[in-house]
């Protein structure tokens, strides 16, 4: 059961004026596990949202809301909210460090007795070696990201091009990011970028995001023509963006927990 702790403390925050709720974090107790509880208020919000991921709990409510139905919610939700923690706290609480590659859990291993004087990733024998030169300044956990995104760049530049030849589009430019919340955009200036974590997902999945932002380049919204488009381009699209919707968690658990025994 989801408890609150600190009670004192909330109470007093709670009795602030409405202009200075928009945004605060309360500490709550799962268990054994003391997690943070964002709150956050937004006018154009209609209910109150959920999410959890593996730094904290957040929760969007809109500004008519009172604190006490917000507080009720949470507590409503108390076995999902635990369930999902366990989900993300057992990809992370591992001896062996691992990553999520193409959809495969794939451990990691620093090489033994490396003499070279290159950082680099290697796949072998279904395991990530990570070769660090003696005196190596980049943490382990930065240098896979570093090459995590070197592969999804590597990747979508071999799947995107024959998709915009079907579009009948000219080549656009595209960049790699740190997105928390979004798998890919496409700008007014048809700039497309994509999550770099598309890499741990299954190939067919990350072809789907490709596809999917491609096709923005022709309509900028999510109609019936955009979605027809996309399912000219992948008829069976449904079951991988199903795929993402599912493992969203998974994926956007950040390195440096996934990796803390690296």
């Amino acid at each position: 059961m989801l408890i609150r702790h600190d009670n004192i403390s909330m109470l007093n925050i709670f009795q602030r004026k409405k202009h200075q709720l928009r945004s605060r974090v309360i500490n709550y107790q799962i268990r054994n596990r003391i997690v943070p509880l964002s709150i956050s208020r937004r006018r154009n919000a209609r209910r109150i949202t959920l999410r959890v991921t593996d730094e904290r709990i957040n929760i969007c409510a809109p500004n008519y809301v009172s604190d006490s139905e917000i507080l009720n919610f949470v507590d409503s939700q108390s076995d999902w909210v635990e369930s999902r923690l366990r989900t993300i706290y057992e990809n992370f609480d591992k001896e062996e460090p691992s990553i999520l590659y193409l959809g495969k859990e794939i451990p990691i291993k620093i090489t033994p007795n490396y003499s070279g004087h290159q950082y680099f990733m290697r796949l072998q024998n279904d395991c990530f070696w990570l070769d660090r030169p003696k005196g190596a300044k980049m943490s382990p956990v930065r240098q896979v990201e570093k090459h995590l995104k070197e592969e999804t760049k590597k990747s979508i530049s071999v799947i995107l091009p024959p998709v915009l030849v079907k579009l009948g589009e000219p080549t656009v430019q595209i960049s790699i990011r740190n997105q928390r919340s979004r798998w890919g955009s496409c700008s007014s200036k048809r700039h497309l970028s994509f999550n770099w974590r598309l890499i741990m997902a299954p190939k067919d999945v990350l072809r789907y995001v490709v596809i999917h932002e491609a096709a923005h380049l022709r309509y900028h919204d999510h109609s019936q023509k955009f979605w027809s488009l996309v399912e000219q381009l992948m008829p069976d699209y449904h079951q991988y963006r199903q795929w993402l919707k599912d493992n969203q968690e998974r994926i956007m658990i950040k390195l440096d927990r996934r990796l803390a025994n690296l």
